[in-house]
């Protein structure tokens, strides 16, 4: 017969090895909720879809259907005020003082019909009409953005009545305008007006 020592003891042990599996199972779990987080951090960036845009390593525009396509940079007004598109006419220009390509409301992008006898980046613009598409896609180190965005109206504009107030309106949605100078050339060096495009996001791919 044994002991009343021996089975105290015995109940000890056994309570202290169930004791240690229950805390091993929850050390377990604990563990890998700490190696998803860390995972999830290193993948995800907070906020992806509305930040990234700070640390883009490229940014371009295309529209198929007219075989438009060239890069995006950032541009700012000149010193009288004005937002002329950039130095290069092959390179379009999205201007940081609206929304940004990746927030809501609606981002202006300007570029060069053609420059010097030689077809700018724009020049195809003329030939887009409303329902065709436009994509601008964005990469940055950790996302890969493609929005789609349906035209959804094209107008031509005398210069004096270029729409200032439209374009840098507030929108409760995300949209782009891609602005190009156009109508009759006068004397060859400038046009009479200007080509707008407006368009509205359809849908938007994000890819971490």
């Amino acid at each position: 017969m044994k002991s009343t020592r021996a089975i105290s003891s015995a109940r000890v042990g056994h309570f202290a090895t169930r004791y240690w599996r229950f805390l091993g199972r929850k050390i377990n779990v604990f563990l890998k909720a700490i190696i998803t987080i860390v995972l999830l951090a290193n993948v995800v960036p907070a906020n992806a879809d509305k930040s990234y845009v700070a640390d883009l390593e490229t940014l371009t525009i295309s529209i198929n259907r007219v075989q438009l396509s060239g890069a995006l940079v950032s541009i700012d007004l000149d010193q009288t005020g004005s937002l002329a598109p950039p130095a290069d006419p092959n390179v379009a220009g999205w201007y940081v003082g609206g929304s940004k390509p990746s927030g809501v409301g609606r981002t202006v992008i300007v570029g060069a019909v053609d420059s010097k006898g030689e077809t700018g980046v724009f020049w195809e613009l003329r030939q887009v009409i409303v329902g065709d598409l436009i994509v601008i896609r964005s990469k940055s180190n950790m996302v890969h953005s493609i929005k789609t965005f349906l035209v959804t109206e094209v107008t031509l504009y005398r210069k004096s009545d270029f729409p200032t107030a439209r374009l840098y309106a507030n929108l409760g949605y995300e949209g782009v305008a891609v602005v190009t100078d156009g109508g009759p050339n006068a004397s060859k060096t400038a046009y009479l007006g200007n080509l707008v495009v407006y368009a509205q996001l359809q849908s938007r791919v994000l890819l971490y």
